[in-house]
């Protein structure tokens, strides 16, 4: 009897806390079994308490704390839906009674940026610049110069929710909104863009030669015509993977743009893709 209470006890506390890691691709939605990717995520389950802990290139980058979760999945979705917010919702995800704070760091592990996710609201906490809070009980301005783009972020906070986010492009002289009321959409819907493009996108023949895969992230422009424009390469540029995506990107069909107080306005995307030879 002594030895079934003790195994008993073995395995609730087994249940109680656990420890997981998993792979996963560049975007941190979906778990991937390619050995050589340098996203990872730490999970550490405690009673009805999940930390996790995520990793690119051997350095934390964020760390979150949840509760209301079973299925490490679910979380998963969770994160990625409340942090990107320019993609659509899984029908699968559950959101009810489920809640958790995010904080991201700096390349030197200062803490940038700390988050409440709320079922499906999120709330800033704090923001640093320079190790400076930004916020005052969840109110303030945020200012962000990008000196080699010619571009100023701005972002603007009232009791913790963000009222407007934006980017001034002085070269282009206009506006590029991040906080608006629908979001630029291809008319034939995210999957089957995505279908589409890698269908149509020739993988490059002296890589194929030699066996590489590539994967790049290409950011673009969608204007207040739903045209794809400004299209910036976020990665290296090497053997012709970015020409042939940013190329084929230009033939695309329109999308719907984004909104703002009933006028269309400008947007910026950043879409990930994989050529595998």
């Amino acid at each position: 009897m002594k030895k079934t209470i003790t195994l008993l006890f073995i395995i609730i506390s087994s249940i109680a806390h656990s420890q997981e890691t998993v792979l996963f691709d560049r975007s941190f939605h979906h778990r991937t079994t390619d050995s050589e990717s340098e996203n990872k995520r730490e999970y550490v389950a405690k009673d009805s308490l999940i930390t996790i802990k995520d990793y690119y290139k051997g350095v934390v980058f964020r760390t979150g704390e949840f509760y209301g979760f079973h299925d490490l999945k679910n979380l998963d979705e969770f994160i990625w839906y409340n942090s990107s917010r320019q993609y659509d919702k899984s029908p699968g995800l559950k959101i009810d009674n489920r809640k958790g704070t995010l904080i991201y760091y700096s390349k030197d592990g200062s803490p940038t940026n700390e988050m409440l996710y709320d079922e499906d609201v999120v709330k800033q906490i704090q923001i640093w610049q320079e190790n400076i809070p930004i916020l005052s009980n969840g109110t303030g301005k945020y200012q962000l110069d990008y000196k080699e783009r010619d571009e100023k972020l701005f972002r603007i906070f009232k009791d913790s929710i963000e009222l407007d986010s934006y980017v001034v492009r002085g070269q282009k002289n206009d506006t590029v909104f991040f906080k608006t009321d629908t979001k630029a959409y291809p008319k034939e819907g995210l999957q089957n863009f995505y279908g589409e493009l890698a269908k149509n996108i020739d993988y490059p023949k002296l890589s194929q030669l030699l066996g590489i895969d590539k994967k790049i992230t290409i950011e673009f422009i969608v204007n207040e015509n739903g045209e794809l424009t400004d299209f910036v390469p976020l990665d290296n540029t090497s053997l012709n993977f970015e020409k042939k995506a940013i190329k084929k990107l230009e033939k695309m069909p329109r999308w719907i743009p984004a909104t703002r107080n009933g006028k269309n306005v400008k947007t910026r995307f950043k879409i990930p893709l994989t050529f595998k030879h």
